[in-house]
């Protein structure tokens, strides 16, 4: 989408992914300037972090609103793809990805996805089979 495209809430939800996850140590993708200049962009939003066991992925679809997050691997493969629609807001889900940025690892993944169904729906999960809704 172009910057003037985005409806109100979806710039404040815009602007909330960029000021939360940078305050959280997270590098932000330069879509700002994009967005600024009339680029039509998706995602209007990305942020990659490197936690001690994988590195970490998430972007902001403003169209469908909702937020992809991805676990890579070291070597480069894709652990985990997430689509969550927040339930109970934008803030509240990215919280809780702060939350799970430093201690996420293979052993607690599955409580960490179970962790983000209240926070999101749907929550889906991209499997070779397609996204799959996961539930509690």
């Amino acid at each position: 989408m172009k910057r003037n495209d985005l409806s109100a809430d979806q710039q404040a939800e815009l602007a909330t992914f960029v000021a939360r996850l940078s305050a959280a140590g997270w590098e932000m993708e330069a879509w700002d300037a994009l967005l600024d200049a009339g680029a039509d962009v998706s995602p209007e939003a990305a942020a990659t972090y490197s936690g001690p066991v994988f590195d970490l992925r998430l972007e902001y679809h403003a169209n469908d609103r909702f937020v992809r997050f991805e676990t890579e691997e070291r070597d480069g493969d894709l652990a985990l793809v997430l689509h969550m629609h927040p339930a109970l807001g934008l803030a509240a889900l990215l919280e809780r990805v702060v939350a799970i940025q430093d201690t996420l690892d293979p052993g607690n993944m599955g409580d960490v996805v179970k962790s983000f169904v209240p926070l999101s729906d749907p929550l889906l999960i991209d499997t070779d089979d397609g996204l799959q809704r996961v539930t509690a």
